[in-house]
C-alpha cells in the first residue's frame, strides 16, 4: 500500500520506522526527495510504504509525486505489483506507472472532483496524454491507465455517468460496483474505546449496557419498550426541516430521541429549542465527536438519517455494525443496498422513507417503534442487523473476483 503523508502525520502512526534512503520524485521539472516510511498494517498483513513530505501538496502535486514515486519504486525493484488499485483521483496517474497486469481505478466517494485549473494542467504537463478530456480531468486520466472502474453503489455510477472523464473511456472497460465496507478501525462494537462496554458478554449484553449508559449520560428515562433514537448530521435543507419536524411530533409516544450536535448550525439550535421544549423526550449530547457518535450509535436502538444525496451507504452500515436499525431516505445508496423490514416475512435491514417528508419521517419512526415494541421481532433484528453489516473482507472479495476476470484471457 503506497500512500502520501506528512513527515510529522506519519511519524505519530504506530509500527511505521523511517528509512535512512529516500525516494525521488519530479514535480514540475524540480526533484523532491521524499522520506520512506515503512511498516505493516495494524489489521492485516498489507506492506505499507509511506511517502513522507515536508507539508501539505495541492491536488495536482500530489498527482504528480504519486506518479513520480511509483515509478522510482519500480526502477529500484521495491514494489512489483501484479494488480494495482488506484484509490481515488490522486492515484490517477500512478496506477499507468505501475508494470501491473491488472489495474482498477476506484472512485470511493460515488463523486467525481472538479476540472483540473489553467495551473494544475500545467504542473502536471506530459502526464496528460490521450484525448483532450484527459488533460482536463483526473477522472479520464485514471480510466487511461485502468481496466476497469470500481464506485460505491449503482446510484453513483448513475450520477457519474454524465462526467466527461468518465465518458470518454474506452468503450470495453466496465464501471462496476462493489459496496464498501465499514468495519475499519475504530468500528469495531467489540473493541470501540468510545464504548463503556467493549468487553465480555454477547454483542446483545454489551448493546444494552451501551443503551443504559447513554440514557443515564442524556438523563432520559428509558423503558423496556422505548425507541432510543439518535440522529445523523443534520441538515440545513428540506430533508433537515422533515427529520427536525418530525422529532416535534414524537412526543405523544414512547420514542427517546438523542441528537449529536453535528451539522447545520441553525438546524442543531433548533434541536436545542426541541429539548426545551420536551426534556426527558428529547436530548441534546453536549459535544460532537466522533467517540460521542459511536456512543450514540452503538446505544440507540435506531438511527435517523437525512442524507438523500448518499452514494455510499457509509452511514446505514455503520449503524447496522452496531446493531442499530437505519431509517433512512429510500433513495441513493439506501436504496440499492438496505431492505424495508417486512414484519410478516421478518426479512429486510431498514425502515426506508420518502424523502423531505415529515410526515413520512414520523410514519418511519413509528414503524421502528412498534418493532421495538415486540421483542419476539426486535431480539432476532439486532442480531441480524449486526450480521448483515458490510466488512471490508466482503469488499475485498469482491474486488478479487473484478482482479481475477480481468487477468482471465477472453473466452
Amino acid at each position: 500500500m503506497l500512500a502520501l503523508a506528512s513527515v510529522d502525520a506519519a511519524s505519530r502512526v504506530p509500527g511505521l520506522a523511517r528509512r535512512l534512503r529516500t525516494v525521488s520524485a519530479s514535480v514540475a521539472g524540480q526533484t523532491r526527495d521524499l522520506v520512506l516510511f515503512e511498516g505493516r498494517a495494524a489489521r492485516s498483513d498489507a506492506q505499507l510504504l509511506i511517502l513522507g513530505t515536508a507539508g501539505p501538496t495541492t491536488r495536482a502535486e500530489t498527482v504528480a509525486i504519486l506518479d513520480s514515486a511509483t515509478r522510482s519504486l519500480t526502477a529500484d525493484g521495491l514494489i512489483a505489483p501484479q494488480v494495482a488499485i488506484g484509490w481515488g483521483e490522486p492515484a490517477a496517474a500512478a496506477l499507468s506507472a505501475t508494470s501491473a497486469a491488472a489495474r482498477l481505478f476506484v472512485l470511493p466517494t460515488g463523486r467525481t472532483g472538479a476540472p483540473l485549473t489553467a495551473d494544475e494542467t500545467a504542473l502536471l504537463g506530459p502526464l496528460l496524454l490521450g484525448d483532450d478530456s484527459a488533460s482536463h480531468s483526473l477522472v479520464a486520466l485514471g480510466c487511461l491507465g485502468a481496466n476497469a472502474i470500481v464506485g460505491p453503489s449503482p446510484s453513483a455510477a448513475r450520477a457519474m455517468e454524465s462526467d466527461p472523464g468518465l465518458a470518454s473511456r474506452a468503450s470495453d472497460e466496465p464501471f462496476l460496483n462493489v459496496r464498501f465496507g465499514c468495519d475499519d478501525p475504530p468500528h469495531d462494537p467489540a473493541t470501540d474505546p468510545a464504548l463503556p462496554a467493549t468487553s465480555g458478554g454477547t454483542p446483545l449484553s454489551r448493546k444494552a449496557e451501551c443503551r443504559r449508559a447513554l440514557a443515564r449520560r442524556c438523563s432520559v428515562a428509558v423503558g423496556p419498550r422505548t425507541l432510543l433514537l439518535a440522529t445523523g448530521p443534520l441538515r440545513g435543507d428540506d430533508a433537515g426541516e422533515a427529520i427536525l419536524s418530525a422529532i416535534a411530533r414524537l412526543a405523544p409516544f414512547d420514542v427517546v430521541t438523542v441528537i449529536v450536535p453535528h451539522g447545520d448550525p441553525a438546524a442543531i439550535d433548533r434541536a436545542r429549542l426541541l429539548q426545551l421544549q420536551q426534556p426527558g423526550r428529547v436530548a441534546v449530547l453536549a459535544a460532537a465527536t466522533d467517540e460521542d457518535a459511536r456512543f450514540a450509535r452503538a446505544a440507540a436502538d435506531a438511527i435517523l438519517l437525512g442524507d438523500d444525496h448518499d452514494r455510499i451507504g457509509r452511514s446505514a452500515g455503520l449503524a447496522l455494525l452496531y446493531g442499530t436499525l437505519p431509517i433512512a431516505p429510500d433513495v441513493g445508496a439506501n436504496h440499492d443496498y438496505l431492505v424495508d423490514y417486512d414484519p410478516a416475512s421478518r426479512t429486510g435491514d431498514a425502515i426506508l422513507y420518502n424523502p423531505a417528508s415529515s410526515f413520512e419521517v414520523e410514519s418511519a419512526v413509528r414503524r421502528a417503534l412498534s418493532l421495538r415494541a415486540d421483542s419476539d421481532l426486535w431480539t432476532p433484528l439486532v442480531t441480524e442487523l449486526m450480521a448483515g453489516a458490510p466488512r471490508w473482507s466482503a469488499t475485498a472479495t469482491a474486488i478479487a473476483e473484478i482482479v481475477d476476470e480481468t487477468l482471465s484471457p477472453p473466452g
